[in-house]
């Protein structure tokens, strides 16, 4: 958690573009939530046309702050893809922290991964 689902034409992605799009998204949700890079998956599906990404995130984060991070994967899927934001879409859906379980362990709520990461490990 969070898991990232980045739907984009395969022709426009080879994996050098593919790492960028991963290592942006992991680095802007882990700089505006504090979430460590463990706790992040980023996934690929071949779309039609278009890009469009939708994160599935822990609940708690103000409306700001996501508003934040999506015009941030915004920007920097639009940039790897060499296209025009306006045709990046980006999708962030709150899931409570008790339905889901990383590493066969709950995921803590936002603020309280340091504690959680101590008595777990990393994923």
């Amino acid at each position: 958690m969070p898991v990232y689902y980045c739907s984009i034409p395969v022709a426009k992605l080879d994996d050098p573009k593919r790492r960028q799009i991963a290592s942006d998204i992991t680095r802007i949700h882990c700089e505006k939530t504090g979430a460590p890079p463990e706790f992040a998956h980023v996934l690929f599906a071949d779309a039609a046309d278009g890009a469009s990404v939708v994160g599935s995130i822990r609940a708690g984060r103000s409306a700001s702050l996501r508003a934040e991070m999506a015009g941030a994967m915004t920007e920097a899927v639009a940039k790897t893809l060499a296209v025009e934001p306006a045709l990046v879409r980006v999708q962030l859906l709150e899931v409570p922290a008790a339905w889901v379980m990383e590493g066969g362990a709950v995921m803590p709520e936002p603020g309280d991964e340091a504690e959680w990461l101590a008595r777990h490990g990393t994923a």
